[in-house]
């Protein structure tokens, strides 16, 4: 019985673990080349800001804020680029977006709270930290892409 249950997590613990992955190992010019991978970066950005937002928001509703703003910020270009994939336009894939971000906020709460309960954290002891670090760099190259565009017309 030992060996069977040993096996049984063996085999389905690192499929939990994929749900959720580390950010940080791409960078902005790998973004900038491969447009699945900024889909990828962007939705797993606004997912994550979105958990840490529902997590937050009752104890620390101001701090939520800055999360919610995060993942309000980058929403939209998720959605233009999934439409760039998939060749549709916006309205055409809003909804699959959205779909696949709620899933993704599930798995990263889930995540948190596991790790929560063991380390009495919800970011202690992952790549959850540097994650945001790495979803505010994205958000902000892409302020400055857009203020450096204005500037140019």
């Amino acid at each position: 019985m030992k060996k069977v249950l040993i096996i049984f997590l063996f085999f389905f613990t690192p499929l939990q673990a994929e749900k959720v992955e580390r950010l940080g190992f791409y960078n902005i010019q790998e973004l900038l080349e491969d447009d699945n991978l900024t889909y990828k970066i962007i939705k797993n950005c606004v997912s994550l800001n979105s958990a840490i937002t529902e997590i937050t928001k009752e104890d620390h509703p101001e701090l939520s804020k800055s999360f919610f703003e995060t993942a309000n910020y980058l929403y939209p270009f998720g959605i233009l680029t999934l439409a760039k994939i998939k060749k549709k336009n916006y309205q055409d894939v809003e909804k699959e977006y959205l779909n696949s971000v709620s899933a993704k906020v599930s798995d990263y709460m889930e995540f948190m709270k596991k790790n929560g309960t063991t380390n009495q954290s919800f970011i202690k002891g992952t790549f959850i930290g540097d994650d945001l670090n790495f979803c505010n760099e994205i958000r902000s190259a892409i302020e400055i892409t857009i203020s450096e565009t204005k500037k140019l017309k």
